[in-house]
């Protein structure tokens, strides 16, 4: 059922029942009749606990079938009595181990409730034995500051949150030498992490991190994972990063300008960000994304080299 309500919740269309059974395979008994079956008793349940499963009737080529979908928004996670040290060990394990198979993992995740703030439900990406999760955490719930080294340059922070998008784990902070408010993914943080003493900083009473790091990593990759580099000169550059996040930048250069990575699988939206930027952008790679953007530019030029 977990990793049933896992499936529904991260699909970006509802699901029929044959899609349903193909992406959850042996997970449900052989047989169409046994499946379905399976298949109802689990969304009933689920909606007992109060988990909103919809159902819509489908046109096109699918008229007539019934396909189901869950709202993430709509709901909060169900409270399965877990204790709050039982809920923070579940969460470091399903950050540190890998458990399964994808959904499994999901559904583990989908137990662990709230750490600190706020937890999105997510398959996350953390290196084997990786030390960094565990020691964030332990700064953000005792007032911590932290010193790690990003992007070749060393931070100090005063660490809010974690919350898990997209694949990966967040670090939402507050950069006193800035006065603002950061935002660091992770797995990109070099080397230890040095830690200060207890009660450094107090988190603000309306900090929320659901609603802080409220930048939709989907938003340019609907219709892929794929991944382009961007050269920012300098004069957009502060507004972009405030845009995308800290964690989009992969090399600031000499002159001011900044390369950042940018989801591109939503050509659509991929397209219309870059061009907003006129000519203080311009896709360094991959090869075939860059002739792509050449090729459209010139025929809006009406050809013109």
């Amino acid at each position: 059922m977990l990793n049933l309500m896992a499936l529904l919740s991260d699909s970006v269309s509802p699901l029929t029942l044959e899609e349903i059974m193909n992406r959850m395979g042996s997970q449900y008994a052989d047989g169409a009749e046994a499946r379905r079956i399976s298949f109802e008793r689990d969304k009933k349940v689920l909606r007992k606990l109060g988990v909103p499963i919809s159902t819509q009737t489908l046109g096109g080529s699918d008229a007539g079938k019934t396909a189901y979908s869950i709202d993430r928004s709509g709901y909060s996670l169900i409270d399965f009595g877990l204790t709050a040290e039982e809920m923070d060990a579940l969460q470091r394990a399903a950050a540190m181990v890998q458990i399964g198979t994808t959904w499994g993992r999901q559904a583990v995740q989908w137990l662990g409730g709230e750490v600190g703030a706020a937890r999105e439900s997510s398959t996350v990406a953390v290196e084997a034995g990786s030390t960094s999760l565990p020691v964030l955490w332990d700064a953000v719930s005792s007032g911590r500051a932290v010193t790690f080294s990003y992007h070749d340059r060393f931070r100090t922070v005063h660490p809010y949150g974690l919350i898990a998008r997209n694949g990966f784990w967040y670090l939402v902070a507050f950069d006193p030498e800035r006065d603002a408010q950061v935002t660091f993914r992770v797995d990109r943080i070099d080397g230890d992490i040095t830690v200060g003493v207890p009660g450094t900083f107090e988190r603000p009473a309306d900090f929320d991190l659901a609603t802080a790091y409220n930048r939709d990593p989907k938003q340019f990759a609907a219709a892929g994972e794929e991944t382009a580099i961007v050269r920012i000169d300098a004069t957009a550059a502060p507004t972009v990063v405030t845009d995308l996040g800290e964690d989009s930048v992969r090399a600031e250069l000499p002159d001011g300008s900044i390369e950042v990575e940018v989801a591109c699988g939503n050509v659509v939206a991929f397209r219309s960000w870059l061009y907003a930027l006129v000519d203080r952008a311009e896709v360094v790679s991959p090869e075939h994304v860059r002739t792509a953007v050449i090729d459209d530019l010139r025929r809006m030029a009406g050809g013109s080299a």
